[in-house]
């Protein structure tokens, strides 16, 4: 059975572009645009993994993170960011795996999940 990865980005492009990777690596994405529609979508079913954007507007990254960890059915899951920013260490409170700067290598990408995923 395929993992299932959500990918949470207010970018439409990016969403699109990951979703092409991840399906031809064999994997199922469901997408979300942004905080709000994620945490919708997780009410409907949980993920492998979770891709989130780092800067998004209307629902900060750590109001999500607060919201998932904070759900005993969601809590555990994993969450590695996409991001170009640095200095994410005020998050490791809330259990990341890892972080992907952007512009990313898609087979950097690739490699990093699977890592995450297969833990």
């Amino acid at each position: 059975m395929a993992k299932i990865i959500m990918v949470i980005d207010d970018e439409v492009e990016i969403l699109n572009s990951i979703e092409a990777l991840l399906t031809q690596e064999g994997y199922k994405v469901v997408k979300a645009n942004g905080g709000e529609e994620a945490l919708e979508k997780l009410k409907l079913s949980k993920p492998d993994l979770i891709l989130l954007d780092f800067f998004m507007p209307k629902m900060s990254v750590g109001d999500v993170l607060e919201k998932i960890r904070a759900d005993d059915n969601l809590k555990d899951l994993k969450v590695i960011f996409l991001t170009a920013a640095a200095g994410l260490w005020k998050y490791e409170k809330l259990n990341i795996l890892d972080y992907i700067k952007k512009p990313f290598d898609n087979k950097d990408l690739v490699q990093r999940i699977k890592n995450v995923i297969d833990r």
